[in-house]
């Protein structure tokens, strides 16, 4: 009976032995999750501008153009229902929204001409459902906002530029980050007369509003280089503006100038001296005799200003030259000296556009 009993028990343990090792073998490992990083987004957060943002405000969509103060030399800009439109400073040229393209119109005389689609920008599918135009002082460099495969999500940003020889725009290109992202990237406006850019977006924002940036624009695109895609992704993103302001210097310079900023003359004809010949002396924008030399004249202020920069940049220069260290000084000096020769091309630039448009103009006086 006893070894009855005991072969039982044996019996017992090795059907639950066998049961326990059926569960374990059957029992899943959990499998870890992998997140699938966009090969394109993934080269933007690598390629990130190096950019200090001075400051932010949260506002209402329908409100961002009355929180952006802009100098009479960026132009006006306005907006109707969804669509914007861009002036220049001298009132001869208009660049506006409508069914999703960018047309332009020019001035002749008092009244505008018929308006005319911008060709090539708009390519339906790839950059597509275009708005929030803005023209540099340049006459020639176009940003504005569009969607299409091209984008990363929403609407981004893209500039283009109008070639001369082919009277057309060339191919657009997107901006990249830290301007564009996976959400509505809008407005992108960089005043020359302030040196101050602004960039309106709406990622991580409640619906219906926009957060407006405010930056310093860079002459030439600089990235970041020796930070992990962990910091990259931070900056891309622009979720401090504090990591961009270095030890705070330009940031301070650069709010004091937005303090200094006079408005946006609201009229059409801003004020200008310009010497024509001893006899005549324009006083006013809309005294030119043709488009052409008015929007020349403007070309003209555009250099005078960034001849203006230049020469600050220079004494800036000069002025930490004598305060560097002998390893620092062979840089600033190379620097200096490639300053100098540019600022001396701009100047015989200067006197010889401001020579054509006197020469134009005599002769239509005639």
């Amino acid at each position: 009976m006893c070894n009855r009993y005991i072969i039982i028990a044996l019996a017992l343990c090795i059907t639950l032995n066998v049961a326990a090792q059926k569960k374990r073998t059957t029992t899943k490992k959990p499998v870890a999750e992998t997140t699938t990083i966009n090969p394109r987004i993934e080269r933007m957060v690598q390629n990130t501008q190096r950019i200090v943002f001075i400051d932010s405000m949260l506002v209402p969509k329908s409100d961002m153009l009355n929180k952006i103060i802009l100098t009479p030399q960026a132009g006006q800009i306005t907006c109707n229902s969804q669509d914007f439109t861009y002036q220049n400073e001298i009132g001869t040229k208009r660049i506006f929204a409508k069914n999703n393209r960018l047309y332009t119109q020019q001035k002749a005389w008092q009244t505008f001409d018929e308006e005319t689609e911008l060709n090539g920008i708009a390519v339906p599918g790839v950059i597509d459902s275009l708005n929030c135009p803005f023209l540099m002082n340049d006459g020639q460099t176009l940003y504005f906002a569009a969607k299409g495969s091209e984008s990363i999500g929403g609407y981004d940003i893209f500039v283009t530029r109008y070639n001369a020889e082919t009277k057309t725009f060339l191919k657009p290109e997107n901006i990249g980050m830290p301007f564009n992202s996976q959400a509505d990237d809008l407005l992108f406006i960089i005043d020359e007369g302030s040196n101050i850019g602004y960039f309106a977006t709406a990622r991580r924002q409640p619906e219906g509003y926009v957060c407006i940036y405010t930056f310093i624009p860079s002459d030439s695109r600089q990235t970041y280089n020796e930070l992990s895609y962990q910091q990259l992704e931070r900056l891309a993103d622009i979720r401090c503006i504090a990591d961009t302001w270095g030890d705070g210097t330009q940031r301070t310079q650069a709010l004091q100038r937005i303090k200094n900023i006079k408005p946006a003359i609201t009229n059409n004809t801003p004020s200008i001296h310009f010497v024509i010949n001893d006899q005549t002396v324009y006083k006013d924008i809309t005294e030119f005799r043709s488009n052409e030399n008015a929007e020349r004249y403007q070309q003209l202020t555009h250099m005078q200003q960034q001849l203006q920069l230049l020469q600050t940049t220079l004494q800036e220069q000069r002025v930490s030259y004598e305060k560097a260290a002998d390893t620092q000084r062979q840089q600033l000096r190379k620097s200096i000296l490639d300053n100098e020769k540019k600022m001396a091309l701009m100047q015989k630039d200067i006197l010889q556009l401001e020579k054509q448009i006197r020469y134009s103009e005599i002769q239509l006086l005639k």
